[in-house]
């Protein structure tokens, strides 16, 4: 998993043959898409098969009928919140992440629904936000609308990176369990920005409940998440993760208390200067599950249309998206991830005329090298083409059963599975250098956050270009319609005292 790397203000479901589009267009259409596009245009296939990554990394007792992958089974079934997604190649269920996985995924169908639609991947995405919107809401305990208690971490990180093994095989014993009465408000704040644009994208009444209580929860006692987070997903605030679920809030409700709190955010008269808390306020980072102020200015800028907000969008993207023939690298440690999340924030900048930009062509041209135009020849996304990279470190895809096992190992065991759509963390500068281990977790980690750019972008891109088509058949996967459900009431989470964690801290670790 990504430790923390930049600081927090430097820093794919295919349709069957037999299954239908959105609405009553035919699948038969889709087969009409242009299938003539090189592979590093092919925007159709690449928005397809990103979103199996998380059909990969799906956990709990309805992986085997909402999942994709004919190679995952249930797990984690005695965890006190089951559902939700591992976060990388391990089993951790880490919050931060997944709010910021969930509200970005939601983000880009906000966008470039028409893409989706249009290629018949609204079912699949929508199974995948759903499962996630369900899980936060199980972690979230109400009484009168309040939230009383939050679980923000399933599983202890040191025991999952000390066993390399497939989910379905770890112990079945309930796992350690993080929670709060008074606390997390970064991570309530992602669960509640994810849940208020899902509620926009597909109406569900009790994902907007869930969301108006955990902000609440959130601005209440303004404490970030300490216990069990470790050097893993440590968050340096929780103002950007405020504002940017507010700035959803606020569309979803149209409640003017959301956007004076996204303003005042956006608008702070100390911006890019340290305030109280060390950091910095203002939009000078990527995207990440540890800055999203990025994504709230564009929030803002959609939201009031003026010409000076837009402006704090442009001014940061102005210095990042400035070259198409070199590759931008924010970081080198899972640049790609940087890159794509880049990607989609451009591209949804793009669309509005009032931001007068235009980024499309940068990102086209960025996400040509993630494709395979690049020095080494290597696609990024794993099973796309035949030129993709093949050994994420991951271990339920490795096929390895022990660390003895994968130890020393280059490639995957002859027991392992392609990893379909996973975007790697790819190159460490922008002269490519790179490798393609299952050792190399710098350039070969997969996490719920990298790939969750990349789908924003890929909708994005064909939104722009219409090229490519996606496949009837895709290696692993089941090849049919996912099912989406969405439940109307929430179980009850009870946990034993025994679970809970109280003040052990959590050392950074290099080896993964």
């Amino acid at each position: 998993m990504k430790k923390l790397g930049l600081g927090k203000r430097v820093l794919a479901c295919a349709v069957s043959a037999a299954s239908l589009l959105t609405g009553t267009t035919a699948l038969s259409a889709v087969a009409q898409l242009s299938a003539s596009a090189a592979s590093t245009d092919n925007y159709a296939k690449l928005l397809q098969y990103s979103m199996y990554f998380y059909d990969a990394n799906m956990c709990g007792d309805q992986v085997e009928n909402a999942g994709q992958m004919t190679w995952r089974g249930n797990c984690h079934t005695n965890d006190a919140v089951k559902g939700g997604f591992h976060d990388a190649g391990d089993h951790v269920k880490f919050g931060l992440p997944a709010g910021y996985t969930a509200s970005t995924l939601g983000w880009g169908y906000y966008e470039f629904k028409d893409s989706y639609d249009a290629l018949g991947q609204t079912s699949h995405l929508r199974t995948i936000t759903d499962y996630f919107a369900q899980y936060f809401k199980d972690c979230t305990t109400l009484s009168n609308g309040t939230v009383t208690n939050f679980v923000y971490q399933i599983g202890n990180a040191d025991q999952d990176h000390a066993e390399w093994c497939a989910p379905e095989d770890q112990s079945d014993a309930s796992r350690q369990v993080y929670q709060t009465s008074n606390g997390a408000s970064d991570i309530a704040a992602g669960y509640a920005a994810a849940l208020a644009v899902n509620y926009i994208n597909f109406g569900n009444a009790e994902d907007l409940s869930y969301a108006k209580a955990l902000y609440e929860f959130s601005v209440k006692y303004n404490k970030t998440a300490e216990d069990g987070i470790g050097d893993f997903y440590r968050s340096y605030d929780y103002y950007d993760d405020q504002a940017w679920a507010a700035g959803w809030l606020y569309l979803a409700t149209k409640d003017n208390t959301y956007k004076t709190f996204l303003n005042t955010f956006m608008n702070a008269s100390n911006q890019g200067k340290s305030g109280n808390s060390g950091c910095q306020w203002g939009v000078y980072s990527p995207m990440s599950w540890n800055n999203v102020s990025l994504g709230s200015a564009i929030l803002q800028g959609e939201i009031t249309g003026n010409a000076s907000d837009w402006s704090k969008v442009t001014t940061y993207l102005n210095q990042k998206c400035n070259s198409e023939s070199t590759y931008y690298c924010e970081d080198s440690w899972g640049s790609c991830r940087y890159n794509t999340a880049m990607q989609m924030a451009a591209l949804a900048t793009s669309k509005y005329a009032q931001s007068g930009a235009d980024y499309t062509s940068w990102c086209k041209a960025q996400m040509s090298m993630i494709l395979g135009n690049n020095s080494k020849n290597a696609n990024f996304v794993v099973g796309m083409e035949s030129n993709s990279v093949k050994y994420a470190h991951h271990r339920a895809a490795s096929g390895y059963a022990s660390n003895d096992e994968m130890t020393g190992q280059v490639g995957y065991s002859s027991k392992g599975h392609t990893l379909v759509g996973a975007l790697v963390g790819g190159p460490t500068d922008s002269n490519f250098t790179y490798q393609d281990t299952i050792q190399d977790y710098k350039c070969n980690e997969v996490a719920l956050d990298y790939n969750a750019g990349l789908v924003g972008a890929a909708a994005g891109l064909y939104n722009k270009y219409k090229t490519g088509s996606v496949d009837a058949t895709v290696e692993g996967t089941k090849g049919t319609q996912p099912v989406v459900t969405t439940t109307t009431e929430k179980p009850v989470v009870t946990t034993t005292a025994s679970s809970v964690v109280t003040t052990k801290k959590k050392q950074h670790r290099a080896a993964r």
